[in-house]
Parts: structure tokens; sequence; C-alpha cells
């Protein structure tokens, strides 16, 4: 039977959806700081803790994918949509509410639980859209849980002029009000006759994913350098709110400027800048220049406790936002043209994977560094790895060789 293309509402839901799943790991980074020193006085403790609860969303919702994209292959869509977030909205709640740490963490750890609604969404997206539009399609909830990730910390930050709770508590109705939407907008896209007749435990093992991004040696390699950035990258947003408030006495709303600046650098970066900057310079040298500006902004980074004016943290925080920008548009076209047609499943679901694994790993490293080592140390080796990622990708001859450059 042929499908017909994917209907405007359900569409708008579920990249409403999305939004909220990929907005839940970025929300608490502005006001995380302040909320953490209710419960753990000692300062020096303090990123250790930051670093765990965001790791611990990241490594939930990593698991929890597959297991809740193979229920709603056995049940339907729909319900594990809806349940997705129900959840989603009790873990804000819990967070907001707070009273202690473990109340913290558990919060954290609903959200990341049904954060894995992301299975069935795109599951949903499959069932209802023609193989033929299916790029144009994931092309825009992927634009758009990149913009939630970005702007997840402007929201939070802007919310915490309320209360330092707020965001929680906003993202809490938020979902609420989607899920009750969905109730009555969203039909079942998966028939009882095309549902999974079994739930085979070894579906559910999330190494599956990793294993169609290593398969092939120039994917490995580009997969490698991308998340050599993606550390950085998740040691930053989990600690510059941490140095703006241990080197320039910042608070949430200083560090809400910060977050919404890098968004706004994002969108101008990819949006305006991308294009010419692909007919100049080609995939990989946008890539490439991307690490350089990158690398030279954690370097301002690090520099701040010596040279502690604000001017230095915006201006390395506008470097570091215009490099990501352009380095992961860039570097995920490199990827998509060094995987086999075949393959490209497998491999931007091992590239996703990885995703995960950096926002478990970069949080968990740069909480640990900036407690026992302070600004300095935690932000120069996150300048290094970025500088490790240069040279890996300067010598990817075989990428580079594959690559057409955009025609102007």
């Amino acid at each position: 039977m042929t499908q017909s293309p994917p209907k405007k509402v359900p569409l708008l839901f579920l990249l409403v959806t999305a939004f909220l799943f990929a907005m839940g790991i970025s929300l608490v980074f502005p006001v995380l700081p302040y909320i953490v020193a209710r419960y753990v006085p000692n300062v020096q403790q303090q990123a250790a803790v930051i670093g765990v609860l965001g790791a611990a969303y990241a490594f939930i919702s990593f698991f929890s994918a597959p297991v809740l994209g193979t229920l709603s292959d056995a049940y339907g869509r729909r319900p594990v949509l809806i349940l997705s977030l129900l959840g989603s909205a009790i873990g804000y709640l819990l967070f907001g509410i707070g009273g202690s740490l473990w109340i913290l963490f558990l919060g954290r750890v609903i959200e990341g639980l049904f954060a894995g609604g992301f299975g069935a969404l795109f599951g949903y997206l499959a069932d209802i859209t023609p193989e033929e539009q299916r790029g144009r399609v994931f092309g825009q909830i992927g634009a758009t849980t990149g913009a939630a990730f970005i702007l997840g910390p402007a929201i939070g930050g802007l919310a915490s002029h309320i209360s330092l709770n707020a965001p929680m508590f906003l993202a809490a109705g938020v979902c609420s009000l989607n899920m009750l939407w969905g109730l009555f907008v969203l039909p079942e896209s998966l028939s009882v006759a095309r549902r999974s007749k079994h739930f085979d435990a070894s579906h559910l093992n999330p190494l599956k994913q990793l294993s169609g991004a290593l398969a092939h040696p120039a994917v490995r390699r580009l997969v490698t350098v991308s998340v050599m950035f993606l550390l950085p990258l998740s040691v930053m947003q989990v600690t510059v709110a941490l140095l703006g408030r241990d080197t320039l006495g910042w608070g949430p709303s200083q560090a809400s400027t910060l977050f919404t600046m890098v968004g706004a650098t994002d969108i101008v970066a990819q949006g305006l800048l991308l294009p010419y900057l692909l007919r100049a310079l080609g995939e990989r040298g946008v890539a490439l220049l991307g690490l350089c500006l990158g690398a030279a902004g954690m370097l301002g980074m690090a520099l701040l406790p010596v040279l502690p004016h604000p001017a230095l943290l915006y201006l390395a925080t506008l470097l570091f936002a215009v490099g990501e920008g352009v380095f992961t548009a860039a570097q995920n076209t490199l990827i998509s043209i060094a995987a086999p047609a075949e393959a490209q499943g497998q491999v931007q679901g091992g590239g996703q994977a990885f995703g995960s694994l950096a926002q478990i790993v970069g949080p968990l490293g740069g909480g640990q560094l900036y407690s026992r080592l302070g600004p300095t140390a935690t932000f120069g080796t996150a300048a290094a790895l970025v500088l490790l990622a240069l040279g890996l990708l300067s010598v990817q001859k075989e990428a580079a060789s594959a690559v057409k450059t955009v025609d102007a």
C-alpha cells in the first residue's frame, strides 16, 4: 500500500515531542550549580555532583531507547509516546520539587528513562512517511532536536528569573499539555497486523547500534573525530556556568545570557555562514575550520582564571559556538558520504549512540576535573582533545578524496 505524505497535525506533535525529549538534557545546565549548592555545601564537591547528574540522564536514555522502541514495535507507537511524555513530566516535577539530593537524581533518571521514547518517535515517522520523503522529515526532526539542545539552557536560564525551580515546572507543564494534545490528535500508526509477535531481549542491546559505525574504517575515524569534539562540548555545557560563577561572580541570569548567545550564534553560523563556507572550503575544510575555532574558544576559557574579564568569556564562547555550528553540519555530511549506501541507517544510529556515550563521559570527566584541578585544567584538557581531533581529521585522506565540494 502506497503511503501518503504525513499529515501536518501528527507531524507537528512529533516535532514538539522531539523538542521536549532533546531539551531535557540541557534545560537545567544554567541552574544546576545553584540547585546543587542547596544540598552540597562543599564547593569542591559541587562540580562532581553536577557531572554525575548530567551523565545520569544520558546514561539512562542510552539504554532506554531500544527498550521503548521495541515496546512500540510490539504494542504500538501511540501508547509509548504518550507514556514517555507522562514520564518526562513526572521526572521534571520531581526535580523541581527537590528536597534532597536523591530526589534530584530520581527526577533526572526518570527523565532519561522516558526520553528514550525517541525510538518510538522515529518508528512512528517511518510508519507514516513514504521512503522518498523520510530524509526530509527525519532532517526536520534532527534540526528540531539540535535547536532544543541549544535552546534548552537559554530557556532554563530565562525561567530561572522566576525561581531556580521554575525551569523544571515549566517543562513538566509543557510535557503534560503535549501529552493531552496527543491523546486527541495522534492516531496509532502501526496496525495490529504489522506489530512484532515476540519481545526478544537480544533486540534490546544498545551496543548493536555501535557495531554499524565501527564496521567501516573511514567512518570509524570520522566518528572518532566527532566524539573527540562532543566530549569537550559536553564538558563546556556542564561547567561553563561554574566557570562564570567562580571567576567572574556570575549568577543564573548571566549564565542564561551566555547560553542564549550560544543558541543565536549557532543559528547564524548554520543558517547564514555555512552555505558560503561550504562553497569556499568544502565539507572537510569547513570541519577543519570549526575545529580550529573550537580549540581557540576552549583555550580562551582556560585562560579566564588568569585574565578574569567578561569580554574574554564572551569571545571564547562565541568562537566555540561558531566552531561547533559549522563543524557539526559539515562532519555529519562527511560521515554520510563515507558510509556505504546500504549502511546509512546503521552508521547514523551508531553515530547517535556514540554521541550519547560522549554525553555520559563528558559531564562525569568534566565535573571531576573541575572539582579536583580547577577550570584551567578542565578547559585546557578540552582544548587538547579538540586539537587532537583536528590532527586526526587533517590526515583523513580517504574521506577527503570522497567528498564532493558543494557547487557554487
